[in-house]
């Protein structure tokens, strides 16, 4: 079984870009028209408060999923190995991990949820050493996506 989230995470991109184009459009319509004229005539705002409620509402979108941890995930136990990559939608320098766990290796996973994550960690089992990887975030999948994960993953489990 192979899935990945990249359309999710070429949603969230693009709504945050078409928001963006959105705020910045709507402060210059209110220095280039009598828009500012006709919001302190009909809703008593000024202009800056206009702008500021449209600031705020595109960096609480913006800062939401940062927060949440929101990931790219590839998953994929096709072949003798299972393969996770994920990377954080973060803007700046993302990192992005990959590992291959041999499917006779994988010893358990668990799910870590807190208030606005959801996270998962794979362990793999040398012999009688167990190593622990960097959790990956699941938020960013669709509930299929997550039920799908969580099989492949609780049939390769040897705890």
């Amino acid at each position: 079984m192979k899935f990945d989230n990249e359309n999710t995470v070429v949603r969230i991109q693009a709504l945050k870009t078409i928001f963006a184009i959105i705020v910045l459009s709507s402060i210059g319509l209110l220095y280039v028209t009598n828009l500012e004229l006709y919001l302190k005539n009909s809703w008593g705002i000024s202009d800056v408060w206009v702008i500021l409620i449209l600031l705020s509402a595109y960096f609480c979108y913006y800062i939401y999923y940062l927060v949440i941890n929101t990931s790219y995930l590839f998953f994929s136990d096709e072949g003798l190995k299972i393969t996770i990559r994920f990377y954080p939608l973060r803007p700046i320098n993302p990192k992005k991990s990959a590992f291959e766990i041999p499917k006779n290796q994988f010893y358990k996973f668990e799910v870590v949820k807190t208030m606005f994550r959801e996270e998962v960690v794979v362990y793999q089992k040398f012999g009688s050493k167990v190593s622990k990887y960097p959790s990956f975030s699941i938020k960013g999948l669709k509930k299929e996506q997550k039920a799908k994960l969580f099989l492949a993953l609780k049939n390769y489990s040897q705890e």
